[in-house]
Formats: structure tokens, C-alpha cells, sequence
């Protein structure tokens, strides 16, 4: 009996907004760069009913309308049909409804906001919870436009932990997909110790840094027997990882993170730093879980 292999879709939630359309661009890219389906979800729910069906009608109306128009884009953006790219017109909350689908995808890619976010710098609440739910990596796009230059190289973030393991995988395994560069960036400090002068304070630091320079080389060692090819330039700072890593972000195609590291507690989603680049990254964010979306507790 033949054996049908089932490719994980990558999934892109689709609302109208500008934000989505960004989000569908880059998601047809990368679907197509990996040889994976599209699936976009527009979602289209009413929490009142006091407008009854006229109401649902005109819903269902704009979503059926909102899904034609992403699919045709979708379709020319996708080099000669090489993809699948299929639609679907979600009832369900969308949160819920991405955050359901999300154990069967490769990847979700979202907009950072949505129609019904308003507030510049601010991360939209369905790309919130989503990130901190979803079950396979979250990407996070922000003004792409695959008209812009991609040259630049992938930026990803590690601390040691197990957590970010499978952020430094997904890291070099795109880097081997785009011919980019990688750089790993790691924070030996959680804080700014340029201003401590003192013997013992030297001491400390030249130790912490001896150590996270280890924390470099065995974070990049497995991975980068599997992906020869790509270049890796390591980066160790003294400071918080945040304003470096958005330093970085400003000339990369991509910035790579664990949901959560060394920082973190039981519980807890997104770690702080994750959180920060939620708002504020300038290029595409890909947050990544644990397998199984739990992280480690270390």
C-alpha cells in the first residue's frame, strides 16, 4: 500500500490589514523556499446578537471577500504554482483558532498588528497570544516587502539553555536556505559591568566572559556539523541581549529566539527578551518553542 507523506503546512492569518498582506508575502517566500503548502486563515467572529444574521452575513461576506483577495497575491507571489496554496474561513475566535491549528504547522506567520490594533511600536493582541501559545514557530512580520533587499544575515540569540537550542537549529537551517550569513549573539551579563574597575570585578568579568564564550562554541558546534556551509560570526556582549540584538536586526533578514531562557520561571511563555523583540524588532522575528511547546525548566 503507498504511503502518502503529509507536508506541515505553513499557515498565515489574514485580516485585510497592510500588517497581513506583509505577513502573506513573507510566508509565500519562505513556503516556497521550503517546498511546504500555504494555508490562510481568515478568521470572522461576533460576540453580540442583537444585529442577528444580517450581521454574520456581512462577516462571512468581507472574510470570503478578505480571502479571495490574500489568494490571488498568494498565487502570483508563488513562482509558477510552485506551492499549493489553499484558504479557509475560520468561525472560531482567531487566537483559538490559529493557536488549534498550530499543532499541525510548520510555522504561523502573522502580522505584528491588525485592523483592529491602533497603537504604533505596540505588538496586536492576536500576534500576543498566538506567539505565546502556539505549538511550532511564530513569525512575526513587520513592514517586508520582498522588494527590499534580503542580504543581510540571520541574527540569533543564545544563552545555554536547552530552551534555545531549537532556535539556533531553525537559525541555521534557514540561513542554509536564504545563502546567509549567521550571527550568534550571546550575553555573558545580564548587566552593563563596563563601569566596575575594580581587581575583583576584572576577575569576575574575565571569568564570566571565558565561560560564555564556551556557552558560544558548544551552541554552534552540533548544528553547524549538519549545515557546513553556512558562515557563523559569534558575538559576545557584556550587557542585556535586547539592545544588542535589535542593533543587529536593523541590517538582517531575520532574528531568531527562544520563547524563553535562562530567565525564565514555570509558566511562563515568553521570556523578557522575547517579549521586548515582540514589540520592537525592525525585520521578521521568528519565535521558537521546545518541541512539544514546553520549555525546559533549568
Amino acid at each position: 500500500m503507498e504511503v502518502l507523506m503529509v507536508r506541515s503546512p505553513i499557515i498565515v492569518g489574514i485580516d485585510g490589514s497592510q500588517h497581513s498582506l506583509d505577513a502573506l508575502g513573507w510566508a509565500a517566500r519562505e513556503a516556497t523556499l521550503r517546498g511546504l503548502p500555504l494555508l490562510l486563515v481568515c478568521c470572522t467572529t461576533y460576540r453580540y446578537t442583537a444585529d442577528g444574521p444580517y450581521l454574520a452575513r456581512e462577516l462571512c461576506d468581507r472574510a470570503d471577500r478578505v480571502l479571495a483577495m490574500a489568494l490571488g497575491i498568494a498565487r502570483a507571489d508563488t513562482v509558477a504554482g510552485s506551492i499549493d496554496v489553499q484558504g479557509e474561513v475560520s468561525h472560531q475566535y482567531a487566537p483559538g483558532a490559529l493557536i488549534d491549528r498550530s499543532a499541525d504547522a510548520s510555522m504561523i506567520v502573522l502580522g505584528r498588528r491588525g485592523l483592529d490594533e491602533y497603537s504604533r511600536g505596540f505588538v496586536g493582541s492576536v500576534c500576543a497570544a498566538v506567539a505565546r501559545r502556539a505549538k511550532c514557530p511564530v513569525a512575526v512580520i513587520d513592514g517586508w516587502s520582498r522588494d527590499e533587499p534580503v542580504a543581510g544575515p540571520v541574527v540569533v540569540g543564545v544563552d545555554g539553555s536547552m530552551n534555545s537550542d531549537p532556535a539556533i537549529g531553525l537559525a541555521f537551517e534557514e540561513c542554509a536556505l536564504r545563502g546567509a550569513a549567521l550571527v550568534v549573539l550571546h550575553a555573558c551579563f545580564d548587566q552593563d559591568m563596563s563601569t566596575l574597575q575594580d581587581d575583583s570585578a576584572t576577575e569576575v568579568r574575565a571569568a564570566v566572559e571565558a565561560a560564555g564564550r564556551l556557552v558560544l562554541a558548544e551552541s554552534v558546534s552540533r548544528w553547524w556539523k549538519q549545515f557546513p556551509e553556512v558562515r557563523v560570526r559569534r558575538n559576545l556582549v557584556r550587557d542585556r541581549p535586547v539592545r544588542h540584538l535589535l542593533v543587529l536586526a536593523a541590517d538582517a533578514q531575520l532574528v531568531v529566539v527562544g520563547t524563553r531562557g535562562r530567565g525564565g520561571f514555570a509558566g511562563m511563555d515568553i521570556g523578557s527578551t522575547g517579549t521586548a523583540l515582540l514589540h520592537k524588532t525592525p525585520c521578521p522575528l521568528l519565535m521558537v518553542r521546545q518541541p512539544g511547546g514546553e520549555c525546559v525548566d533549568e
